[in-house]
């Protein structure tokens, strides 16, 4: 068994932190971010518990060897995953979410050649309906088990002992979801698909020319939507506008740019991101992030 603790106060670094699985993360709610992961592997199954302060965009490619399931500790406002149920995250390329501002969630990832029957239906979003007080039992147990075991940082980290404890815990634990839960998923509906499409196309057409990023009137020609339909998409989705949303998602590939390229001038970092006018852009990057890009800078630069 193998336990890693990560405690991150820079978003790129926090989607980096979870190992087997590509990630990138966009900060999309003002404020210093503050991240936690506590990542437990055992025989055959892995649980990590992740927790951050502020809200984010998330696109991801987990392990293609894993099935995995979510169950939240807490998140506010979230229409993906229900709080009362396990969901089961689809086989795909990339899947994206949008997490609340305050959230904590358990994921437990166990390997596929186990509960075949979760093959059903694959490749889209699904919900397992566990006994209520079940599913509470587990969630509780786990959520003790990693803050236990974040606690132990401070000791030097758990025991050998303490590690078969944990082990045999987590694989009692899902072994009583997945034996007493209705094996026939529910399924994401069509309305969700829809909005979700609608979402991740304005997403890459504004990826594919980030220096002249399209208007909303272009979007919704190219998508040939109305421009409600679009509001609504992105309000239900990810809880913001899509002029917020999107711009969110350009000040943070600037933030990205700072940090990989620290060489270069913060005024073509912006540019490459269709942000031309320098005053709006500092206004905006500190309004997201709380310090001007040029603290961005000096601490890629290790000063």
């Amino acid at each position: 068994m193998t336990i890693a603790l990560h405690h991150c106060e820079d978003v790129t670094e926090h989607a980096q932190r979870l190992d087997g699985w590509q990630q990138e993360f966009n900060q999309i709610e003002e404020g210093h971010f503050s991240g936690d992961i506590v990542d437990v592997t055992g025989r055959g199954v892995r649980l990590f518990r992740e927790s951050a302060n502020l809200g984010l965009s998330q696109s991801m490619h987990f392990p293609e060897t894993q099935w995995h399931l979510v169950l939240p500790i807490h998140r506010r406002n979230d229409a993906l995953f229900d709080a009362d149920a396990i969901t089961v995250l689809p086989r795909c390329e990339q899947f994206w979410s949008v997490a609340p501002g305050r959230y904590d969630l358990l994921v437990v990832s166990i390997d596929r050649h186990h509960y075949g029957w979760l093959e059903r239906d694959e490749r889209r979003l699904r919900t397992l309906e566990v006994p209520a007080a079940l599913l509470a039992g587990v969630r509780e147990q786990w959520r003790a088990m990693t803050d236990y075991l974040l606690a132990t940082q401070a000791l030097g980290g758990p025991s050998p002992e303490l590690q078969q404890v944990s082990t045999h815990q987590l694989e009692e634990g899902v072994e009583l979801l997945l034996s007493d839960c209705s094996r026939s998923p529910k399924l994401d509906d069509a309305s969700y698909r829809t909005r979700r499409y609608i979402v991740d196309r304005c997403q890459a057409l504004t990826k594919v020319q980030p220096d002249g990023p399209p208007s909303m009137m272009s979007l919704c020609r190219q998508l040939k939507i109305s421009r409600r339909t679009l509001q609504y998409s992105f309000q239900v989705e990810t809880g913001q506008s899509p002029v917020h949303y999107l711009r969110a998602l350009r000040l943070n590939a600037v933030r990205r740019s700072l940090l990989q390229e620290p060489g270069q001038r913060i005024a073509d970092a912006a540019a490459n991101q269709g942000f031309f006018h320098q005053s709006y852009f500092g206004r905006e990057y500190r309004r997201l992030f709380w310090e001007p890009p040029s603290a961005t800078l000096r601490r890629a630069l290790g000063q």
